[in-house]
Protein backbone atom coordinates (compact mmCIF):
# COMPACT_ATOMS: atom_id res chain seq x y z
CA UNK A 1 0.00 0.00 0.00
CA UNK A 2 2.23 2.86 -1.24
CA UNK A 3 1.33 6.06 -0.75
CA UNK A 4 2.92 7.92 -3.25
CA UNK A 5 3.48 7.09 -6.90
CA UNK A 6 7.31 8.17 -6.34
CA UNK A 7 8.30 4.61 -8.15
CA UNK A 8 9.85 1.77 -7.15
CA UNK A 9 11.05 1.15 -3.87
CA UNK A 10 14.82 1.57 -3.70
CA UNK A 11 17.32 -1.15 -4.64
CA UNK A 12 18.35 -3.75 -2.15
CA UNK A 13 20.38 -7.15 -2.11
CA UNK A 14 18.93 -10.25 -3.64
CA UNK A 15 19.19 -11.58 0.13
CA UNK A 16 17.90 -8.99 2.21
CA UNK A 17 14.19 -7.67 0.91
CA UNK A 18 11.85 -4.91 1.89
CA UNK A 19 8.07 -5.87 1.44
CA UNK A 20 4.86 -4.16 2.34
CA UNK A 21 3.75 -5.76 6.02
CA UNK A 22 0.73 -7.52 5.95
CA UNK A 23 -0.99 -9.42 8.80
CA UNK A 24 0.33 -12.38 7.90
CA UNK A 25 3.51 -11.07 9.10
CA UNK A 26 1.84 -9.94 12.62
CA UNK A 27 2.69 -13.09 14.84
CA UNK A 28 6.74 -13.43 13.32
CA UNK A 29 6.92 -9.60 14.25
CA UNK A 30 5.80 -10.11 17.47
CA UNK A 31 8.62 -12.79 18.36
CA UNK A 32 10.84 -10.20 16.75
CA UNK A 33 9.88 -7.63 19.19
CA UNK A 34 10.19 -9.82 21.92
CA UNK A 35 13.94 -10.55 20.75
CA UNK A 36 14.29 -6.70 20.68
CA UNK A 37 12.67 -6.09 23.59
CA UNK A 38 15.56 -7.24 25.48
CA UNK A 39 17.69 -4.76 24.20
CA UNK A 40 14.85 -1.83 25.75
CA UNK A 41 12.41 -1.40 23.07
CA UNK A 42 10.01 -0.58 23.50
CA UNK A 43 10.71 0.44 26.82
CA UNK A 44 7.68 -1.55 28.62
CA UNK A 45 6.29 -4.59 26.32
CA UNK A 46 2.71 -3.97 25.49
CA UNK A 47 -0.42 -5.79 26.66
CA UNK A 48 -1.07 -6.54 22.90
CA UNK A 49 1.85 -6.50 21.10
CA UNK A 50 -0.16 -7.25 17.28
CA UNK A 51 -2.09 -3.90 18.32
CA UNK A 52 1.26 -2.16 18.84
CA UNK A 53 2.65 -2.80 16.03
CA UNK A 54 -0.54 -0.95 13.90
CA UNK A 55 -0.87 2.61 16.04
CA UNK A 56 -3.92 4.58 15.18
CA UNK A 57 -3.17 6.57 12.27
CA UNK A 58 -0.89 3.90 10.76
CA UNK A 59 -0.98 4.45 6.72
CA UNK A 60 1.74 1.65 5.74
CA UNK A 61 4.36 -0.53 7.23
CA UNK A 62 7.51 -2.90 5.77
CA UNK A 63 9.24 -5.59 7.00
CA UNK A 64 12.57 -6.62 6.03
CA UNK A 65 13.21 -10.28 5.04
CA UNK A 66 16.95 -11.66 5.49
CA UNK A 67 17.35 -15.09 4.28
CA UNK A 68 13.80 -15.86 3.91
CA UNK A 69 13.28 -14.76 7.50
CA UNK A 70 10.95 -11.71 8.35
CA UNK A 71 13.09 -9.75 10.50
CA UNK A 72 12.71 -6.14 10.95
CA UNK A 73 9.67 -3.87 10.47
CA UNK A 74 9.08 0.05 9.79
CA UNK A 75 5.89 1.99 9.86
CA UNK A 76 4.51 5.50 9.05
CA UNK A 77 1.66 7.17 10.85
CA UNK A 78 -0.26 10.39 11.44
CA UNK A 79 -1.30 11.23 14.47
CA UNK A 80 -4.42 13.41 13.45
CA UNK A 81 -5.44 15.76 11.12
CA UNK A 82 -2.87 18.48 9.68
CA UNK A 83 -0.33 16.59 11.43
CA UNK A 84 3.68 15.68 9.69
CA UNK A 85 3.88 11.61 8.92
CA UNK A 86 6.08 10.11 11.91
CA UNK A 87 8.51 7.21 11.46
CA UNK A 88 7.17 4.84 14.32
CA UNK A 89 8.01 1.12 14.71
CA UNK A 90 11.10 0.52 13.26
CA UNK A 91 12.82 -2.66 15.13
CA UNK A 92 15.65 -5.09 13.34
CA UNK A 93 16.25 -8.69 15.09
CA UNK A 94 19.55 -8.47 17.26
CA UNK A 95 20.80 -10.99 15.00
CA UNK A 96 20.10 -9.64 12.15
CA UNK A 97 21.96 -5.78 12.89
CA UNK A 98 24.82 -4.36 10.99
CA UNK A 99 23.59 -5.53 7.45
CA UNK A 100 22.34 -2.69 6.48
CA UNK A 101 18.40 -3.61 7.09
CA UNK A 102 17.41 -0.70 9.13
CA UNK A 103 18.74 1.99 6.51
CA UNK A 104 16.38 0.02 4.27
CA UNK A 105 13.40 -0.07 6.24
CA UNK A 106 14.10 3.79 7.40
CA UNK A 107 14.38 4.00 3.24
CA UNK A 108 11.17 2.39 2.39
CA UNK A 109 9.76 4.52 4.96
CA UNK A 110 11.16 7.32 3.83
CA UNK A 111 10.04 6.61 0.24
CA UNK A 112 6.12 5.66 1.31
CA UNK A 113 5.53 8.91 3.09
CA UNK A 114 2.86 11.15 2.40
CA UNK A 115 3.60 15.08 1.61
CA UNK A 116 7.14 16.52 1.56
CA UNK A 117 8.02 16.02 5.02
CA UNK A 118 8.33 13.20 7.84
CA UNK A 119 9.19 13.07 11.59
CA UNK A 120 10.43 11.14 14.17
CA UNK A 121 11.85 10.59 18.33
CA UNK A 122 14.52 8.44 19.33
CA UNK A 123 15.71 8.36 22.76
CA UNK A 124 19.09 10.04 23.91
CA UNK A 125 20.42 6.81 25.10
CA UNK A 126 20.28 5.01 21.26
CA UNK A 127 22.85 7.15 19.75
CA UNK A 128 23.53 4.22 16.96
CA UNK A 129 19.84 5.36 16.15
CA UNK A 130 20.21 8.67 15.93
CA UNK A 131 23.56 8.38 13.95
CA UNK A 132 21.77 6.48 11.28
CA UNK A 133 19.37 9.25 11.42
CA UNK A 134 21.81 11.98 10.74
CA UNK A 135 23.87 9.77 8.03
CA UNK A 136 20.55 9.69 5.94
CA UNK A 137 19.87 13.25 6.40
CA UNK A 138 17.63 13.85 8.94
CA UNK A 139 17.75 17.11 10.81
CA UNK A 140 17.26 17.46 14.81
CA UNK A 141 14.67 19.88 15.27
CA UNK A 142 14.94 20.00 19.22
CA UNK A 143 14.90 17.58 22.52
CA UNK A 144 12.61 16.99 25.02
CA UNK A 145 11.17 14.36 28.00
CA UNK A 146 9.29 11.79 26.50
CA UNK A 147 5.45 11.49 27.49
CA UNK A 148 6.16 7.89 28.81
CA UNK A 149 8.43 6.28 31.78
CA UNK A 150 10.23 3.37 31.80
CA UNK A 151 9.62 0.40 34.37
CA UNK A 152 12.00 2.05 36.02
CA UNK A 153 9.47 5.33 36.49
CA UNK A 154 12.79 7.13 35.02
CA UNK A 155 11.26 9.49 31.89
CA UNK A 156 13.91 9.62 29.13
CA UNK A 157 14.65 12.81 26.83
CA UNK A 158 13.81 12.32 23.34
CA UNK A 159 15.20 13.42 20.26
CA UNK A 160 12.92 14.81 17.63
CA UNK A 161 14.40 14.92 13.57
CA UNK A 162 12.53 15.78 10.31
CA UNK A 163 13.77 15.61 7.14
CA UNK A 164 12.34 16.60 3.34
CA UNK A 165 11.35 13.10 1.53
CA UNK A 166 9.25 15.24 -0.97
Amino acid sequence: MLLTDRGALPTVPDAMRIHERTDAHLDTLVEVLWRVHADGYPATWPDDPRAWLSPEGLLAAWVAVDEGRVVGHVGIAVAGPGRMPSVTRLFVDPEHRCRGLADDLLAAAEHGAPGTHVRLDVTEETPGAWRLYERRGWHLTGTGPADWSKPSGETPMLRYYAKRVG
